[in-house]
């Protein structure tokens, strides 16, 4: 089996660059030991640049899929996006258009779970909790700001960002504005403003699809020796939280979490794996803050963590993502 990994490292591929590029990306040595392990589990694997001239490189790779037989094939999808408002969905969608198999979510699901926005819209219609909240457009839009009905503190977020990338909490209608008018500027796209909620971070890793998600224990992000707000960046990346898995809940909320995880990973359309964010408000009421269709996958990210609880080391949960997405198709 030959498996192609595209990742975005190198952003020199595009005709013209537009506005702000993506910072979200792994890492060389995490990309380094994701190819290691895929090689010790015998497959033939080489990495490419998701870009304009993937094709061109991919084409002589991977064979073409013949018509009744098993896939000898499949790119495993890294590539968080060069540019643009929907970056998740482009290398699906250049390799749905050329047919050819991949791990992971849709164009679809990557284009709804990256927008905050509508994910909380989707949510609130089906009824699953997530924080209250409101979209601010443009520097134009402050009356929307001023006349908000949210309760304090307030955490500001880029729409289409992940990664911790542009968030800030408020206390006061003052920093609101400031931090609005600073973030609108810096990103370039419309915030979401949501109540923060000072309980509990937990996620919740999935991985499967139809009747055989496995829906993983919780995990507890735990910021209280950190003394911050929310995760950083820096502080993902380095490994300077504690995660505490399986996280200390009581069975009842472990169970309504797992529920929640799955029937959001279900509404999004997802594919073959994601981690699902909550916080707790003060009476341990769970509420979704977002679903990351592209869950970070390195050994220091939370989603190992939910893996390695449910019985997988590295090397077989990369194996068991690669299984999923082959069996999808």
């Amino acid at each position: 089996m030959k498996i192609a990994v595209v990742h975005n490292i190198v952003q020199n591929g595009v005709i013209n660059r537009f506005g702000r590029l993506n910072q979200e990306m792994y890492y060389r040595n995490e990309i380094d030991d994701f190819l290691t392990n895929l090689e010790n589990s015998g497959f033939e694997v080489q990495e490419f640049d998701g870009d304009i001239f993937l094709f061109q490189k991919i084409v002589d790779f991977l064979p073409p899929c013949q018509s009744g037989k098993k896939t000898e094939g499949i790119v495993f999808n890294l590539a968080y996006g060069i540019q643009g408002e929907s970056r998740y969905t482009h290398i699906p969608a250049m390799l749905e258009m050329a047919g050819v198999p991949y791990t992971g979510s849709s164009p679809l699901s990557h284009a709804l779970a990256l927008d905050k926005e509508m994910t909380k819209r989707l949510l609130m219609q089906t009824g699953i909790p997530t924080p209250g909240f409101i979209v601010v457009e443009n520097e134009t839009d402050m009356e929307t700001v001023a006349n908000h009905a949210l309760c304090y503190p307030l955490i500001i977020k880029p729409k289409n960002e992940a990664g911790s990338f542009g968030i800030s909490v408020v206390n006061n209608a003052e920093d609101l504005k400031e931090n609005i008018l600073k973030t609108l500027k810096e990103y370039e796209q419309p915030l979401v403003v949501e109540e923060y909620l000072n309980g509990r971070e937990l996620n919740v890793g999935l991985l499967g699809n139809g009747k055989t998600i496995e829906v993983f224990e919780p995990v507890e992000i735990d910021l209280s020796t950190s003394g911050e707000l929310f995760q950083s960046l820096k502080g993902k990346k380095d490994g300077s939280y504690v995660h505490i898995c399986p996280a200390d809940i009581p069975e009842g909320l472990k169970c309504e979490l797992q529920d929640i995880a799955k029937r959001t990973f279900t509404l999004l359309r997802c594919h073959d794996y994601a981690r699902v964010d909550f916080r707790l408000d003060s009476e341990m009421k769970p509420y979704v803050l977002e679903i990351n269709s592209m869950a970070a996958i390195h050994k220091k990210g939370s989603y190992y963590d939910g893996a390695k609880m449910a019985g997988y080391n590295y090397q077989g949960m990369l194996e068991k993502m690669v299984d999923v997405a082959i069996s999808r198709y």
